[in-house]
């Protein structure tokens, strides 16, 4: 349902949630639903940028279409634990690391005044 009434309203759903570019300026009338970003795991760091790897392994295993996002998850885990452990340190340093600038953001959101940067008020024209 939520699908076809986004369809037939013609909703962006990258302009809704975390997306949106009128959050940060809600939270500041409202004061709520703005929470701050999770940090994510460094085994999803590690997947996005092995995604070929990952989808080539799991094109090699028989499962049904329903499983394959399970399929992927659990490859994805077991290559990332197969990983020597100074290689995992990095990756979970860079999860630390975008956890931390995302978190810079939400403060800059939240705490400074409302962005004029041209980019963002077509943002905000936009959606």
């Amino acid at each position: 349902m939520a699908y076809q009434y986004m369809k037939d309203h013609d909703i962006n759903p990258k302009d809704m949630g975390e997306h949106n570019p009128y959050r940060a300026l809600l939270f500041k009338l409202t004061k709520k639903n703005y929470k701050p970003p999770r940090q994510k795991t460094p085994v999803n760091h590690w997947r996005v940028a092995h995604r070929d790897e990952i989808n080539a392994i799991a094109n090699r295993t028989e499962h049904r279409s329903k499983e394959a996002l399970a399929v992927r998850d659990r490859i994805a885990r077991t290559e990332f634990n197969k990983l020597p452990q100074e290689e995992q340190e990095e990756w979970i340093q860079h999860a630390k690391d975008c956890h931390v600038a995302a978190l810079a953001q939400y403060k800059r959101d939240i705490n400074g005044p409302v962005s004029t940067d041209p980019e963002d008020r077509q943002r905000y024209v936009v959606s």
